[in-house]
């Protein structure tokens, strides 16, 4: 099939989401880093090197036919569980061991395996459709290798990546046709997992403390929110103008990472945060279309499992800040700092923007399941 025209309008949205993030990022950070005896624009610096290579991901992996990622299925799932394994060998950072150091660079190798989970899974969907009645062949290889995967994750600790996954999991399984039963069955797993490991394994009991009693923890575990939310309000219509915000003045830690739409919404006002929304809703639009419009059902199970990673993050990430969930430690993509995080969501777009040149005129999808 003849390549269609490059997505510029889904690049655009993209580098206008960046170009926020990096702004935002060094206003946030520069009290941190004085803080920690570095420069001011030290953490700015380093997001503008992670800005550059995303964009360079996005174009490189654009241009790469995206049944080439079917043949590597096998082998970046392998090497994401190698560095999952690794992670147990680097130092502690707040309680949790997610980072692998490589020249003194931190690699997050759940995020590389949330990806490489789904294209192993779009390429077990293509090549094993008839699992989805028996549960037995779901169960091996594919079931294995992601549970051992998620196991590891659960072990960092990270559960707000674990669910995540499985969300995104069982929402690719059921576009794939398995049954209402099943899919009824893994909306209920992700709840009794987090069930099990706040009231049985003891996982962070105090932050789902703090959420559903905050005035018990003001200065400790709702903290965060707490402030997440005054700094939210105090933007109103139009912000209080970039670098003016408070709350990044060690009000609101993490202002720069899990928290930056606090820092966006203090300092741009509602203005600001409906134009980021709006960005983030166009990309989701123009995701699910190249899903749709995919020509075959690998670039469809691989659009869509893109698009839910992407939108579940989305979500957990507000829904922490404005307090409607506990405290996960859920990056915001193409925003909040890290590179880990960034090049893996640039790295999908980039794979959705391949697609999108292999697409159908018109959907084709519902026939192709049919036959």
């Amino acid at each position: 099939m003849r390549e269609r025209r490059f997505d510029y309008t889904m690049f655009a949205l993209v580098v206008i989401l960046l170009t926020i993030g990096v702004i935002m990022i060094y206003s946030a950070s520069a009290f941190t880093a004085l803080k920690e005896g570095q420069s001011s624009q030290f953490y700015f610096w380093k997001q503008l090197m992670w800005f550059v290579l995303a964009i360079f991901t996005t174009l490189i992996v654009s241009k790469i036919n995206y049944h080439h990622w079917e043949k590597l299925a096998w082998p970046m799932l392998l090497i994401s569980l190698i560095l999952l394994v690794a992670v147990f060998t680097q130092r502690e950072i707040n309680g949790s061991r997610r980072w692998v150091f490589i020249l003194n660079q931190s690699l997050q190798p759940s995020e590389l395996f949330k990806y490489a989970l789904i294209i192993f899974t779009a390429y077990y969907l293509c090549r094993k459709r008839e699992m989805l009645s028996r549960l037995k062949s779901l169960a091996w290889p594919w079931g294995a290798f992601a549970a051992l995967g998620m196991f590891l994750i659960l072990l960092q600790p990270d559960l707000g990546m674990v669910l995540v996954i499985m969300m995104t999991i069982f929402v690719l399984l059921f576009m794939a046709g398995l049954k209402y039963r099943y899919v009824l069955a893994g909306i209920l797993i992700p709840v009794a997992l987090a069930a099990f490991m706040v009231f049985v394994v003891n996982y962070k009991p105090a932050r789902l403390q703090a959420f559903l009693h905050p005035e018990t923890a003001l200065r400790t575990h709702a903290y965060q929110q707490i402030h997440s939310l005054f700094a939210i309000g105090s933007g109103q219509l139009l912000g209080k103008g970039i670098g003016r915000g408070a709350a990044k003045l060690m009000h609101l830690p993490e202002s720069h990472t899990d928290f930056i739409i606090a820092n966006v919404a203090e300092e741009g006002g509602f203005i600001i945060i409906l134009l980021c929304l709006g960005l983030y809703f166009m990309i989701i639009v123009r995701g699910l279309r190249v899903a749709s419009l995919a020509q075959d059902h690998f670039g469809f199970y691989l659009a869509f499992g893109i698009v839910s990673i992407l939108t579940l993050s989305i979500i957990i990430n507000i829904s922490v800040a404005v307090r409607l969930m506990p405290t996960t430690g859920m990056t915001l993509p193409f925003l909040s700092y890290g590179g880990s995080s960034l090049l893996c969501s640039s790295f999908g777009i980039g794979v959705l923007l391949n697609i999108s040149r292999h697409q159908c005129k018109v959907s084709k999808l519902f026939d192709k399941r049919k036959s």
